[in-house]
């Protein structure tokens, strides 16, 4: 029963995250307040397992933790944000302190990836509606723009997508059975970062994809995809889809204003000028409350110049929580290249490895909308390694006590 519980519990804190898919249709005082209500029963939850023996993700999650702890008095230090203030915008982004309640409870894997699935698939279905019904926003941002040739819908819990994205590609070459569920999901994960016309998720894609398709071919195999795939993206480039146009356009123009392209302006600036002290160019200066303390009103101005957080992804991270955030998520993506992993479980790299793709353009490395999908991740991953770790140490035992009976007998 207890059990049931948990489950129930891990499933509605997915779609809390990420605020029921950015629904605009409810209340957004009721919204916020129930997030951080309930992103706080699970940080309480969490609370007593945060330290555990320290290896594989532990320390790294640890570390931001901590500077996200850090960031909140920073926030009162450097820009007199009040401290109640600080904790109602830091909470949602505090879901870190998940993993460690995961890992004490230890949910099934195929549990946490049968929950993945639903989402994954809810979000296809949620987005398919909206981009067939774009005239109402029913969820997403404030507003859609008709640009690059589509209007780029962009809805709540991109994370679930696409790591569930992953995990079907994963599993249509590792499984036999339910090919058609895996083929279709598999496909839709490239059509839909196509239809939002965004070139870093699309990017972030296709090389996950390719990387997956021939790391275990043959080198003529290799070249054969390879070739195929380059012949592929040189025949659309010169289609006349209109957004395949507009993404061409929209990277002519990005490479054209060079070190003036307002992302380049934006990343330089919140790195060396937007920090008012020493202190929080070390340890962060916490997230602004925006449009509120002043403080947020600040970060809020700096929109009207094209200087947008959300925009520098890990730059931001190192401008709300520091350095020791920085540190902790150069470990992860070291852990994602160097931890093994069965390969039927690929999927958890190429997650990682896609918000490394995306780190410098997006803010899917901290954004509620990727956060329950990233703690997912890595407890999968954390799991099935202290199961390697376990396995490696009783094959060292049984060999070292075979050792010892050999030499009884002589």
């Amino acid at each position: 029963m207890i059990k049931h519980i948990q489950i129930l519990f891990v499933f509605l804190l997915v779609v809390v995250s990420f605020r029921f898919f950015e629904a605009r249709f409810l209340n957004e005082s009721f919204t916020n307040y129930l997030v951080v209500l309930y992103v706080l029963s699970a940080i309480a939850l969490s609370m007593p397992y945060a330290f555990p023996k320290r290896i594989g993700f532990v320390f790294p999650i640890q570390l931001i933790v901590l500077s996200m702890i850090i960031s909140i008095v920073m926030a009162r230090i450097s820009w007199g944000q009040s401290l109640k203030e600080t904790i109602l915008v830091t909470v949602p982004l505090m879901l870190w302190f998940f993993f460690f309640y995961l890992l004490n409870i230890k949910i099934p894997i195929k549990i946490i990836e049968g929950i993945i699935l639903i989402y994954g698939i809810l979000y296809i279905l949620l987005y398919f509606y909206q981009l067939t019904h774009n005239q109402t926003i029913l969820f997403g941002g404030n507003e859609f723009l008709e640009e690059r040739g589509t209007v780029r819908i962009l809805i709540g819990g991109g994370g679930i997508f696409f790591l569930s994205s992953f995990l079907c590609l994963n599993k249509l070459t590792t499984q036999k059975s339910r090919r058609w569920l895996w083929i279709t999901l598999s496909i839709l994960g490239i059509v839909i970062p196509f239809l939002q016309a965004t070139r870093q998720f699309i990017a972030g894609v296709l090389i996950i994809y390719l990387f997956h398709f021939i790391k275990d071919q043959s080198f003529l195999r290799k070249f054969i995809i390879l070739a195929s795939f380059i012949g592929l993206l040189f025949y659309l480039s010169h289609s006349d889809n209109d957004i395949i146009k507009g993404i061409i356009e929209a990277q002519q123009k990005t490479s054209q204003e060079g070190k003036e392209y307002i992302r380049i302006q934006s990343g330089t600036y919140f790195l060396t000028e937007f920090s008012p002290d020493n202190f929080s160019r070390v340890l962060g200066n916490g997230v602004p409350y925006e449009e509120i303390s002043e403080y947020g009103k600040f970060v809020e101005d700096l929109k009207q110049v094209g200087f947008y957080l959300s925009d520098v992804g890990i730059i931001s991270v190192y401008t709300m929580f520091g350095i020791l955030a920085i540190i902790a998520y150069i470990l992860i993506w070291i852990k994602s290249l160097t931890l093994p992993l069965p390969k039927k479980y690929y999927y958890l790299k190429y997650y990682l490895w896609f918000l490394f793709i995306t780190s410098l353009t997006s803010d899917n490395v901290y954004s509620y909308n990727y956060l329950i999908s990233t703690v997912f991740t890595l407890y999968i991953y954390q799991i099935l390694y202290m199961e390697h770790v376990r396995l490696n140490n009783d094959f060292r035992t049984s060999q070292l006590e075979s050792h010892g009976q050999g030499m009884g007998a002589v």
